[in-house]
């Protein structure tokens, strides 16, 4: 239901993705996202699937007497008005859309502006997130969480460690849980009933009993209902438990480093649902893994093995967490110490070596054992690493995801007509389960629930995400490149649309994989162009500095507005869920578009926008003096420049809006592309008409922080 300052709720994806760069378009947003989201890490190391709007609580009852007091006034004629508005406010939390619908009602008039009101009682108050569990645990939500914090450094770099270190998250507490193994392992019915086979069922337990029991003791025994806290795990002596910015992070890292599969190429989907496709809802059945989630797990430890790099600070975490850190490396060591190596990556065997399943399996136990301890509190106690001990670890970490990231590239992908040789990063696997043990127990559908003892890998057809995440982790224009020039050549590409399509043939796969099996080639998340991942892969080109490819792309038709609109059938401002490809059955609906969208692809094309326009990072630290500075790197063909007046050729601009308020004008005299190059010279202006000329490439701290509090700067021109 809509209201005043309504907010949603909305899909945590969804929503994580669309407010990604709030802090890039509006500096004062600073780290509220950031915090935001990253309270919704559970212990478990998954989060609730509802983002609900946020409440806010006036602190207490003499501020809210004070706030009703302050906008009703304290005439003896509006007394009445005045003790609604503070029973209102004194009677616990409230969303602005239910307060002025409440006022409304109540008929409570006020002596200012709604927006006045409203910024009075937020800032007197103190703000809550709320999520709910809904349906599943997803296994790449946790992946935008680098998003948000790449954002907010590109605007604070110099509030990065005051962030990490100082910033006290609590953590999510959800109703549900995810089973153990032995409780989701069952021997089953083969889709053609010829056969039995193990598959991953029922993998969370969605109204954990237990959990809910605990909740209950925070219900308010006045209302009925839950309280705020009865979202929050706590400790043993019943306080809300905080961790640093830093720790929660470091709890990501360590939870999906034991979550990797037993190969150790991708991150298993033990949680019941897929990743960002969620069409594959098929694939956590089939004990699936994936390698987008391991390409971030790889960003994710190299990011905070910088933090700790660059700070040298210690962190405190759960010792239930420590324990589970201590048994990876327990069991890394027993790896290592049994001499096992990839004896030729050239033809990797599909079954699990003997020494790597062990190895997944003790980590699999120890991350249970980790979860059962954490299921309903935190003890009271914490465990302090110090900065030399977690770089030894992170270190460790990120040499053995490297090593599963090789292997997977060598046990490749396989589909139809294509044996998988062009180098591309497979996306998923599944896991067959070939030899197990009976635990003697069923689940509620009365299957046999078993014991993996061993397994062999399985391969699928090319898909875009693999390669498009890949890309985030290359180190080099040139590694991003070769990526491209592989797609590019591979089935991925749909040579008479200029596009790319979500995957390759799927003919002969599976329907045990997933329901894009029940769509028509080219239709829907069978094979045919995703608006939104191929502006994420497009994105990438853009990050790792492939200019000419990206623009080229765009021009060719691969983005909007640039698609001709006879053939995409709608109006190019209008992106599309997805475009039928040349794959589809119907050739007159190849490069028609479908399902009206404006979130994901809008959300990708606002950041190619900023890193055209402004560039990756504007605000940074000098190296030598670690002062606060700004420049601007625009990534802009010639093509997009426009003469500044009439009778002036040779002065080619381009301009936008800076924070919403800024007019920037580049002025490109030289006539050049501007591909990742600073200005030689600006000149600001301030509102007062004070004129301020830079003989430089970067702007001093004083006019940096001017910029960036959006105080009183009226325009910016840069000359290249």
């Amino acid at each position: 239901k809509s209201a005043y300052y309504y907010q949603g709720p909305g899909n945590f994806r969804d929503v994580l993705q669309n407010r990604r760069n709030d802090v890039i378009f509006q500096p004062r947003v600073a780290s509220f996202d950031v915090k935001l989201f990253l309270s919704f890490i559970q212990a478990d190391g998954y989060n609730p699937l509802t983002v609900e709007a946020i409440v806010f609580l006036v602190n207490n009852s003499t501020i809210a007497d004070e706030l009703a007091t302050r906008f009703v006034g304290n005439a003896t004629g509006v007394r009445a008005q005045r003790d609604a508005l503070f029973h209102v406010l004194d009677s616990g939390p409230i969303r602005p859309g239910q307060l002025f619908a409440l006022m409304e009602d109540q008929h409570i008039g006020i002596n200012v502006s709604n927006e006045e009101f409203i910024n009075g009682i937020a800032a007197a108050s103190r703000y809550e997130p709320l999520g709910l569990f809904e349906a599943g645990f997803w296994a790449d939500h946790w992946t935008y969480y680098l998003d948000l914090i790449d954002a907010y450094r590109s605007i604070y770099p110099d509030g990065e460690e005051y962030l990490m270190f100082d910033v006290k998250l609590p953590y999510f507490y959800s109703p549900a849980s995810v089973r153990p193994r032995c409780e989701k392992y069952v021997l089953s019915f083969t889709y053609d009933y010829k056969g039995k086979h193990v598959r991953q069922l029922d993998a969370t337990n969605e109204e954990d009993e237990l959990k809910q029991k605990y909740q209950l003791e925070y219900l308010n025994s006045t209302t009925g209902l839950m309280t705020i806290d009865a979202n929050w795990q706590h400790d043993s002596n019943s306080k809300k438990y905080l961790t640093s910015t830093i720790g929660k992070l470091f709890l990501l890292c360590t939870v999906k480093f034991s979550t990797r599969d037993a190969y150790g190429m991708g991150i298993e989907y033990e949680a019941g649902r897929p990743g960002w496709n969620d069409a594959m809802n098929g694939l956590p059945g089939m004990v699936g893994s994936g390698m987008p989630e391991a390409y971030e797990l790889k960003l994710l430890l190299v990011y905070v093995l910088s933090v700790i790099e660059r700070f040298e600070r210690s962190i405190a975490i759960p010792v239930e967490l420590g324990e589970l850190m201590d048994k990876i490396n327990s069991a890394l060591d027993e790896l290592e110490e049994s001499g096992y190596e990839d004896e030729d990556l050239s033809s990797l065997p599909l079954d699990i070596p003997q020494e790597l399943f062990s190895y997944w399996d003790k980590v699999s136990t120890a991350r249970e054992e980790y979860r059962s301890s954490v299921a309903f509190e935190f003890s009271n106690a914490t465990r302090t690493i110090e900065s030399s001990n977690l770089i030894q670890i992170l270190t460790r970490w990120i040499k053995e995801v490297d090593t599963g990231l090789l292997r997977a590239i060598k046990i490749g992908y396989h589909g139809h007509d294509d044996d998988g040789t062009l180098g591309i990063t497979p996306t998923y696997f599944s896991y067959n389960i070939t030899n197990w043990t009976l635990t003697g127990e069923t689940n509620k559908d009365g299957y046999e629930l078993v014991n993996a003892t061993a397994m062999s890998v399985g391969t699928f057809p090319l898909f875009l995400e693999g390669p498009m995440r890949m890309m985030k982790t290359s180190a080099t224009s040139d590694e991003a490149r070769n990526i491209y020039r592989n797609v590019l050549k591979s089935r991925l590409r749909d040579d008479k649309l200029k596009m790319y399509s979500i995957s390759a043939s799927l003919e002969g796969q599976s329907f045990d994989m997933g329901r894009m099996m029940a769509f028509s080639p080219g239709w829907l998340e069978n094979q045919s162009i995703w608006t939104h991942m191929s502006y994420k892969y497009y994105l990438e080109l853009l990050r790792n500095g492939l200019y000419i490819e990206f623009f080229n792309e765009m021009r060719g038709g691969g983005m909007l507005p640039f698609m001709d609109p006879d053939v995409y059938g709608r109006s190019p401002m209008e992106c599309s869920s997805f475009i039928a490809s040349s794959a589809f059955p119907d050739p007159s609906r190849h490069g028609q578009g479908f399902l009206a969208r404006l979130s994901g692809s809008t959300a990708e094309f606002l950041s190619m926008w900023i890193l055209m326009m402004i560039g990756p990072s504007p605000f940074f630290l000098d190296e030598k003096t670690g002062n606060l500075r700004m420049h601007l790197k625009p990534a802009l063909p010639l093509w997009l420049f426009q003469p500044e007046a009439e009778n002036n050729d040779d002065d080619l601009t381009i301009g936008f809006l800076l924070f919403g308020a800024i007019n920037v004008t580049y002025h490109n005299p030289k006539q050049l592309d501007l591909f990742g190059v600073a200005p030689e010279r600006y000149v600001v202006m301030f509102s007062n008409k004070t004129k301020i000329i830079i003989e430089d490439s970067a702007m001093s701290t004083d006019i940096a922080t001017d910029i960036r509090r959006v105080k009183q700067v009226e325009s910016i021109h840069a000359y290249f």
